[in-house]
């Protein structure tokens, strides 16, 4: 979960309460640092972007006239921030930020002391004073993107050691986000920590209440010193932080309440409640708070945009893969390797998986893993982005042997493809067993995986269904059946209810299942346009426990909802087929190879098959076909497209998937990994 508009929360509210301008700064005697502060003055006045490489220049300049000053180091630190965009850019940043640090305090101690003592001397310390909270976070900003959290501790309890009235930079907010970040690790591994989920969770909101405690304390002074206006800033930075770990804690009422605080004022944190929304099944309100953070998020170029991760999977619920397919190859093409690579192509397999296009999705799942992510600013950290590469490796597994079963209904009578199978089942068999593995070591599987839809959580309920179905069944079902009767968000219950029946059919008991999910269909509430995979996977469950025309009814139904999982389930479609036009041999060869996909063609006029017309043609040398599906009840499931073709067999195959809306074109390999 992104840390709201970067983590310098409490600064821009800052900047933007208490009017910052800079004006005078405090001088220390000295006839260079008269000249660097006039030169600065007047960059400041002309650009105010670090990145910009009069920066650097102007940076190298104020060193030369005064070595010991801490305003040359502090803009060299700052411009390789701002251009930092992985873990040899931030310790590159962090050298120069942390000597102007040390050059401050040496120079400014006893402005750090007294800043706050009245309303005059904090604005005749401001700009000052504005300065250090600057470098504290950069610098602790370059910590944590280095994983470095020990260091950031040390550094923000260094920071209140000045016991500064009024705290501009919201230190016990930043140890909160900390412990939050790092919940999943022991004292064993950074001191600072404690040895539970749970315990650090603790911590976490002990910071958070303590901070909100000491602003209402000192309220009343601080009003005199600065304004109301700041004092709402910094209240408001503690309900986002505490809005996020109660949404975390699984308790939305109280993550509602924050959030409804923050509502009324223009820095209300769009990224974290469309997580909020995501988590609690609010799916098309999370799809659109996600379209906002996407706007409000556009300037930073250097952190992982979590809106782009979650509205693919969000397009997967939606039944829409085709959007995050196009979106997010967009998306990658224009902004290139940068952190969020590694996630966009998690995300862009996952599209493609659902979308159809295995081979395509392999692509994208070997690029993720060989691709080391930097987690900016996220509480993602390596073990979520582990988890979720190769789940969906494991995903991509099933679908790979699902999709040489369809294309060829008698594979085990081909001895190539009968091995082909045999090392994919294999391949399956270890991918699960290290998926395992991962979970086995992972504090937060319980809460996190096993619990669908997770703050933290970076996978579909259909991909950890994937996972657990061929282990510990008894156990799942278990604790599924109790969740779907116990957990607190209304909206979820029934993905518990379908993945215990699920189970239950893996488990030979489908009487049971059949029971459960006739009661899912007629009392579910289904959020029209974003439950779509859930409705086709209980219309595909509902198939697999039921026979005759209830069956078929059943896969049509499937099909309709979600045509592109239709192929790589276990349920074979039927359809009516109509064929016009040219009589060509070549035509019918192409026919042949479609009646030779695992679909049944009944060849007659039943009502209840949707009905697919293939129209054949020629154009001087050139072979064409249009193709298009309507249902049983006439209405266009698939529009009438065009394909031109030279091989028939070729031809069969990809009619086969076009008739299911599977995307044919294939994601090109580049240049990176």
């Amino acid at each position: 979960m992104n840390c709201f508009l970067s983590i310098r929360y409490n600064i821009a509210i800052v900047l933007v309460l208490t009017s910052f301008s800079c004006g005078v700064f405090a001088q220390v005697n000295s006839p260079a640092r008269y000249e660097i502060d006039a030169k600065r003055l007047e960059m400041t006045h002309s650009s105010n972007d670090y990145s910009s490489p009069e920066m650097m220049l102007r940076s190298r300049e104020f060193i030369r006239l005064d070595p010991s000053y801490y305003v040359g180091y502090m803009l060299e630190g700052f411009f390789r921030y701002d251009r930092a965009g992985d873990v040899k850019g931030y310790q590159l940043a962090l050298v120069p930020i942390k000597k102007a640090l040390k050059l401050f305090e040496k120079d400014y101690s006893s402005l750090l002391r007294g800043a706050f003592v009245s309303s005059e001397t904090f604005e005749s310390s401001r700009d000052r004073l504005l300065d250090y909270v600057f470098l504290t976070d950069r610098l602790m900003d370059c910590y944590s993107n280095i994983e470095r959290p020990d260091s950031v501790i040390f550094l923000l309890n260094h920071y209140k050691s000045w016991n500064f009235q009024f705290d501009m930079l919201g230190a016990d907010n930043y140890i909160a986000w900390t412990y939050h970040r790092n919940r999943f690790y022991t004292s064993d591994k950074f001191a600072f920590l404690f040895n539970t989920v749970e315990k650090n969770e603790q911590a976490a909101l002990r910071y958070l209440k303590q901070n909100l405690a000491e602003i209402e304390a000192k309220a009343f002074r601080n009003e005199q010193i600065m304004s109301y206006r700041a004092i709402l800033g910094a209240k408001m930075s503690v309900y986002h932080y505490l809005a996020i770990l109660y949404s975390y804690m699984h308790k939305p009422d109280s993550a509602r309440m924050y959030f409804e605080f923050m509502e009324p004022y223009n820095i209300f944190p769009y990224n974290n409640y469309a997580i909020f929304c995501f988590v609690n099944g609010a799916f098309s309100e999370s799809y659109d708070y996600f379209g906002y953070a996407m706007r409000v998020d556009a300037y930073d170029k250097y952190r992982l945009r979590e809106s782009i991760y979650y509205q693919s999977m969000l397009d997967a619920l939606a039944g829409k893969p085709e959007n995050s397919v196009r979106k997010i190859s967009q998306y990658i093409a224009r902004t290139g390797v940068r952190p969020g690579w590694g996630w966009y192509n998690i995300a862009l397999g996952r599209a493609m998986l659902y979308n159809g296009q295995v081979d395509s999705s392999l692509i994208c799942v070997n690029k993720a893993s060989r691709f080391n992510d930097v987690h900016i600013g996220t509480t993602w950290g390596k073990s979520h982005y582990a988890f979720s590469h190769s789940i969906l490796k494991l995903m991509n597994l099933e679908y790979r042997a699902a999709a040489m079963r369809f294309e060829n209904k008698y594979y085990w009578t081909v001895p190539t493809k009968l091995r082909k199978m045999a090392e994919l089942k294999l391949e399956q068999y270890a991918t699960r067993i290290s998926l395992f593995n991962q979970l086995s070591s992972n504090p937060e599987r319980e809460e996190v995986y096993y619990r669908l839809f997770a703050s933290e959580a970076t996978v579909l309920f259909d991909e950890i269904y994937c996972m657990i179905k061929d282990y510990g069944r008894k156990y799942f079902i278990r604790k599924f059946t109790e969740a779907a009767s116990n957990d607190e968000r209304p909206e979820i219950r029934k993905y518990f209810s379908l993945l215990a029946a699920k189970l239950q059919i893996e488990k030979g008991e489908k009487s049971k299942a059949l029971q459960c999910l006739s009661e899912l269909k007629s009392s579910a509430k289904v959020e029209k346009d974003y439950e779509r995979l859930f409705t086709a996977r209980l219309y595909e469950a509902l198939a697999l426990c039921s026979t005759g025309s209830e069956r078929a009814n059943y896969v049509n139904q499937f099909y309709a909802a979600f045509p592109q999982l239709v192929p790589f389930s276990e349920v074979t479609m039927k359809f009516r087929l109509e064929v016009k036009g040219d009589d060509s041999p070549i035509a019918k060869q192409a026919v042949e190879a479609l009646k030779s996909l695992d679909i049944e063609f009944t060849g007659d006029n039943r009502s209840e098959s949707p009905k697919v017309l293939l129209q054949f043609f020629s154009k001087g040398t050139i072979n064409a076909v249009t193709y298009s599906v309507e249902s049983s009840w006439g209405t266009v499931i698939v529009e009438a497209t065009t394909l031109n073709y030279s091989d028939p067999e070729e031809l069969g195959k990809n009619l086969g998937y076009a008739i299911f809306k599977v995307g044919t074109k294939k994601h090109d390999e580049d240049y990176y990994f």
